[in-house]
């Protein structure tokens, strides 16, 4: 199991560090509630290009399930 953020706008983090938890067999990313505008969040401007970059990398998301 690991946590990361997003590293803010734009979410740029998000394709390096899916590529190193991938190398170590991560199959499943759990998406948090800020990411996923729940709970009077402001809404995450790049969040489809946050999910298209993990799923393209083979990687099944869950939606809002931490925080």
């Amino acid at each position: 199991m690991a946590f990361f953020t997003c590293g803010g706008c734009s979410g740029r983090r998000v394709y390096r560090l899916v590529k190193s938890l991938k190398k170590q067999g991560v199959d499943i990313v759990h998406l948090s509630s800020c990411m996923m505008n729940m709970d009077n969040y402001p809404e995450c401007p790049h969040i489809e290009s946050m999910k298209k970059t993990i799923k393209d990398n083979g990687i099944e998301i869950v939606e809002g399930t931490h925080h």
